[in-house]
């Protein structure tokens, strides 16, 4: 079972996880970036929920 505290405190990393799912199902699409810069800039982009409302 899982540890007594994450269950107390109702804490899950089900959200971290959801998001290493959709990075590396990203980077299968992509099949590759041939630059580490913009593979993480387009995560930040995807990802950062930044708000882009002018």
């Amino acid at each position: 079972m899982g540890h007594p505290n994450a269950i107390r405190e109702r804490a899950s990393n089900a959200s971290a996880e959801g998001l290493n799912s959709q990075i590396r199902a990203m980077r299968v699409k992509a099949r590759g970036y041939r630059n580490k810069q913009r593979f993480k800039h387009a995560i930040l982009f995807l990802y950062g929920k930044l708000d882009m409302r002018f």
